[in-house]
């Protein structure tokens, strides 16, 4: 089977602006004395796999270039083309001056982050005092902030994700409920769960692997007693849950068709959604088929194919 690359979906993140606490000196230069929270906004989806068309060629001695915008409302923006960057990130930005460079960073421990990578337009949000920077500095890399006409993308097409087959429950597969899928942040899994065991023993870089055709997702296997538990990344909605999975398999691939509940614990405002990126995980026989399938697809989609690798010994 093919596998196929993570790609995580763009998330623009709101963040409040803080108040203004830089200063400048009787000589016009900007004194750092202090930090302000900035927006951020993924201005365009993941970039013809890691090259877009306004892709800067190696070899030149120049600064990659971050245009001084402005949004509909008359703000100020720094506009980053083609970045290499987390697919999605979810964290508290802030900037700070100092002399003619601007700088914004945000604390990745305190961060949620994809596994995956990709090149994206950047659009940070910056206070108008900022606007006469002569340089950006973000994520180690500097850049020289110009007021020429940002270049302009053509629209790329999104490409369609294929369905997962679909299986009728009278056909041979597993049923489990021992399933932990969902939001779990604050949240109390129940102890009693296989799946518990084993959801939390590896860390959040174990579950991809570069491979010369770019990064490729993992769902980490353990065994245990002749039972198996699947670990894995992926996404949910605030407030669903996974009650239940049906585990059909195809060749070398196991087909999981988790049943979502609703999370009645979980009051989203009206018109609000809400979704998380974290580790679910479910258990199933580890006998004949299931227990030589090499991959793995956990939904109704083809935007993951896992491929199955021995989990990391506790």
């Amino acid at each position: 089977m093919k596998k196929i690359l993570i790609g995580v979906s763009a998330i623009s993140l709101a963040l409040l602006a803080c108040s203004d606490d830089s200063s400048s000196n009787s000589n016009g230069n900007h004194a750092l004395t202090g930090s302000n929270r900035v927006d951020l906004q993924m201005a365009s989806k993941c970039l013809d796999n890691g090259l877009g068309v306004l892709y800067k060629k190696a070899g030149s001695d120049e600064l990659d270039k971050a245009y001084l915008v402005e949004d509909s409302t008359g703000n100020n923006q720094i506009l980053v083309p083609e970045l290499n960057d987390y697919c999605d990130i979810m964290a508290d930005f802030k900037s700070k001056r100092l002399g003619d460079t601007l700088e914004i960073w945000f604390n990745l421990e305190e961060a949620a982050v994809t596994n995956c990578m990709c090149i994206k337009d950047h659009l940070f949000s910056i206070k108008s005092s900022d606007a006469d920077a002569k340089y950006f500095k973000y994520s180690g890399d500097v850049f020289e902030i110009t007021s020429e006409p940002a270049p302009e993308r053509p629209e790329i097409e999104e490409p369609a994700i294929p369905d997962a087959p679909e299986f009728d429950e009278s056909e041979p597969h597993q049923h489990t409920t021992d399933v932990i899928g969902k939001c779990r942040s604050g949240s109390v899994d129940d102890e009693s769960l296989l799946s518990y065991k084993y959801i939390d023993v590896a860390g959040w870089n174990d579950y991809s692997e570069t491979t010369e055709n770019g990064s490729i997702p993992l769902a980490l296997k353990y065994e245990d007693e002749g039972d198996a538990v699947l670990v894995m990344e992926t996404s949910f909605s605030c407030d669903e849950y996974v009650s239940s999975v049906n585990v059909f398999v195809s060749n070398d691939t196991l087909f999981v068709k988790p049943k979502i509940s609703k999370d009645e614990s979980v009051k989203l405002p009206p018109g609000e959604g809400c979704g998380c990126y974290t580790t679910a995980a479910f258990k199933l026989k580890n006998e004949g088929v299931y227990a030589d399938a090499k991959y793995m697809v956990f939904g109704n989609h083809m935007e993951y194919v896992y491929t199955l690798k021995p989990g990391i010994e506790k």
